[in-house]
Parts: C-alpha cells; structure tokens; sequence
C-alpha cells in the first residue's frame, strides 16, 4: 500500500468477469464445505468477490488517491481460458447448441485480445475516471446495474453492495489472519 500512495494518483485494476452474473458471494459457506461444488457458481462467486474487493479497497484508499475498479473485458476469442470448460457449460450457458457450435449471436459478439484489453486500459488512463472509484466498468465505461432476471449487460446489485464489500474484507481478514491497513 505505501508504494500505491507515494505514486500520488495510483489506480488498482482487477479484471472481474460478466460471470459475477453467475453467483452472489456466499458468506455462509465461501469454500463449498456445506455444499456440493458447482463450476458456474464458484466462478460467479469468485468473480463477485473480485468486485465486492475493488469497492472496498477504493472506500479506504480514496483518501490517499489510490482508486480501484474491476470490470468486464468482454467475451474474448483466442485465448486459453476456457479450455478445462466441458461442452456442456456453454450449452448451459445458452451461448453454444446442442452440437456445441456456437451461437451465431454470441460469435457476432466476442471481441478480440486487443479489443479485450481496452477497457482494463481505460480504467488504468481514462480522466473521466479521475474523481470516481470502486466501480465496475465494461466496453470502456461504468456498467449500468443489471437488474433484471437472468445474465445481461451490467452489474448485479450485490456485487456492488457496500456492506457486501465490507462484510468481504473483514472475512478475508478474519480468514488469513491478517488486518489490512490501508492508512
């Protein structure tokens, strides 16, 4: 944190995931130990913590001008991220057929790497940021709140939820150990 503050204007960027759609943070049981493991809401819920994280760590560290933010850089083609992932999560997804093509809807929409990395590179440069923190960001702009029923464009309600972010880090705190002073 010292070196974030002596840079007099430092920006933390996490690269979250549209995925956060998948699943709230589950503060009762965070590591499925009471629970079977499902892939799509562990991803979700790790993608929720990464947003949950960037807005708590802005709420303490604005003071001493560090910002965070995380976002959404988009459903990108040509990288390996997605290689472990069966068949079946794409279908279940509602982005691929039966067969496991794609659908033409969802091809039309990935982006490639470059087109990827925009909005990471917007959140680290943009001076429409300059005074504005702990906001998830997508195609090189502040997500609106997805509201309705389903996965859309957006940020859920509780990933952005204040006492959510709080509750997060005085967990993971709690789970390490470790106090984070941020000042």
């Amino acid at each position: 944190m010292a070196g974030l503050k002596k840079a007099n204007g430092a920006r933390v960027v996490n690269v979250s995931s549209l995925g956060h759609q998948f699943a709230p943070f589950d503060f009762e049981d965070p590591n499925f130990e009471n629970r079977e493991y499902e892939t799509l809401a562990g991803y979700g819920q790790s993608k929720t913590a990464i947003n949950l994280f960037s807005l708590e760590l802005d709420n303490r560290a604005k003071d001493f001008q560090v910002r965070a933010y995380s976002l959404h850089p988009g459903n990108i083609m040509g990288t390996e991220l997605a290689r472990e992932a069966s068949p079946e999560i794409f279908h279940q997804l509602g982005l691929s057929d039966e067969k496991g093509d794609f659908l033409p809807e969802f091809a039309a929409s990935l982006k490639t790497i470059p087109q990827g990395a925009a909005t990471t590179i917007w959140c680290a440069t943009s001076p429409l940021l300059n005074n504005l923190g702990g906001v998830y960001c997508e195609d090189a702009d502040v997500a609106g709140l997805a509201t309705a029923e389903g996965i859309s464009d957006g940020v859920k309600p509780y990933a952005v939820d204040e006492t959510n972010a709080k509750r997060l880090w005085d967990l993971t705190e709690e789970m390490l150990g470790i106090t984070f002073n941020v000042d």
